[in-house]
This record gives structure tokens, sequence and C-alpha cells, in this order.
């Protein structure tokens, strides 16, 4: 009996420190490496065919996620830090408040309106409890017609346990999945 209550205090105490060893790799350099690898090898992809143009699309889901993500109940926008001073783009913060009162903070990497766009979600600054250390999400949208829009989402993430990894990744793919589905069908009854 003694033996599996070693075992559980053992992982008790190394969960944390790996969380800490991870935390101290997320600087600018990681996270820009990371972005490049959203780019050309992500760890899960998805993409839809939208009926509607590029723009509209690029403007509902970038500034109106609490439309589509389940349980968001407000989303806000800081611009401080933006490289267009006062105005959303590369460096403003996307605040998304859920139901239960937590924040999910989302810096953008990359704002280039109505092709693409990428953040990393800061889970330090986020008031979330998630199983995750980050996010990096990139969109790629293109018009196959005026009226028709590809649009390729991609993500990079690391769990904060790897016991869990498995599990958050198939999550997360799930959650990935229905919430874009669900996009797709708002902003089509939208844009009619």
């Amino acid at each position: 009996m003694l033996k599996p209550i070693k075992i559980i205090l053992f992982s008790w105490a190394i969960l944390p420190l790996t969380s800490l060893i991870y935390a101290a790799e997320i600087d600018k350099d990681f996270i820009l490496q990371e972005f490049q690898r959203a780019q050309s090898s992500p760890d899960h992809s998805v993409s839809f065919a939208v009926n509607a143009p590029a723009e509209f699309v690029f403007y509902f889901l970038s500034r109106r996620v609490n439309r589509y993500v389940s349980d968001a109940t407000g989303v806000e926008f800081e611009h401080s830090n933006s490289e267009t001073r006062g105005q959303l783009g590369s460096g403003s913060e996307r605040i998304t408040t859920l139901a239960n009162s937590e924040k999910l903070v989302q810096r953008f990497l990359q704002f280039d309106p109505p092709y693409s766009y990428a953040y990393f979600t800061d889970m330090e600054k986020s008031t979330l409890e998630a199983p995750l250390d980050y996010s990096i999400t990139r969109y790629e949208l293109s018009n196959t017609t005026n009226e028709t829009t590809n649009l390729k989402i991609s993500v990079v993430y690391r769990s904060s346990s790897r016991l869990l990894g498995f599990f958050v990744r198939r999550a997360f793919v799930s959650a990935l999945e229905k919430d874009f589905e669900k996009a797709v069908e708002i902003m089509e009854i939208e844009f009619r």
C-alpha cells in the first residue's frame, strides 16, 4: 500500500516542475519558431469552404469569437502593443471572457486582412484553467469565387502534462473542429 502512495506523491511533485520548465522555454524566439512550425508542419489542421467573401470571414473570425466559441460570452481587445497604434494588428491582445468569468488571452502574431492572421494563446496571462502550456493558431483565407472562401486553420500546441497529452490532443482537436463548424454555419447565415 505504501508504494502507490509514493508514486502518487512523486507524480504531484514532478508535474509542477515540468510545467515550470516548459514555461521558461516560452520566449520570443520560441514563439517565432512555433509560429513557423504552424505554417510548415502543424500539430493539427482543418479546412473549410465558406459561402461568404474572405473580408467577411476574416472580420467575423478575428473579432467575433464570442459568436462561435462554446461558452464564450464576450470579447475585448487591448491595443497598447499593436504595431498599428490603437488598432487591431500584430501585438494586439484579444481577451475572451467565458461563461464562468475566466479569461483567455491571445496575442496576435500576424494580422494581414483578409488573407491571414495568427495568435499566441498566452496561458500565463489567461485565467482559464486548461492543460496547455501554449498554443499558436494560424488562419489562411483565399477566395475561390467572389462569394466563397477557403479557410485553413493550423495549430501547434503543447500539453502541460505529458501523461495527459493524448487526451488533451483529442479534446483540443474535437473542440477546434466543433467551434469552426459552428462558425461556418453562423457566417453563412449572417452573410445572406
